[in-house]
């Protein structure tokens, strides 16, 4: 999939990402996928980023990852849940955030059985993401 098409998933069928933290795909590769969203509305009481809104960015930059790998891997209609996250805030977020994911080891996904790829995401040196995803294939 390319930026447009999973920007179109984005505004179809998550409107809270995409209206409301106002998050968009910004460059996905065979090997990457950057999600960006804005400081601007998604701020707290200390004067940067919510968590919260990190944290979508994040979970939403491995989603798509691990979703152009299912289509690049021959799934026709794959569906990809995080099952498993940890995240670390080293730093606040205090501008608009980039968040960049790539896997943690080359993913090996197979249509017709579960697959648990490992994601790492990143924004910037300020949060680190290590997440998995159960991907398999929609039955007809």
């Amino acid at each position: 999939m390319d930026q447009e098409s999973f920007n179109k998933q984005l505004r179809e069928n998550l409107p809270c990402v995409w209206e409301g933290l106002h998050a968009q795909v910004v460059e996905v590769s065979e090997d990457h996928v950057t999600v960006q969203i804005p400081m601007a509305g998604n701020g707290n009481d200390k004067g940067t980023m919510f968590a919260g809104a990190s944290y979508s960015a994040l979970v939403v930059a491995g989603w798509c990852l691990v979703m152009n790998q299912a289509f690049a891997s021959g799934f026709k209609k794959p569906w990809a849940a995080i099952v498993d996250a940890h995240c670390h805030y080293a730093k606040p977020v205090a501008a608009d955030a980039l968040a960049t994911a790539t896997f943690a080891e080359p993913p090996v996904l197979v249509p017709g059985s579960r697959n648990w790829p490992k994601v790492t995401v990143q924004i910037g040196e300020q949060v680190a993401f290590e997440g998995v995803y159960a991907v398999g294939e929609q039955r007809e």
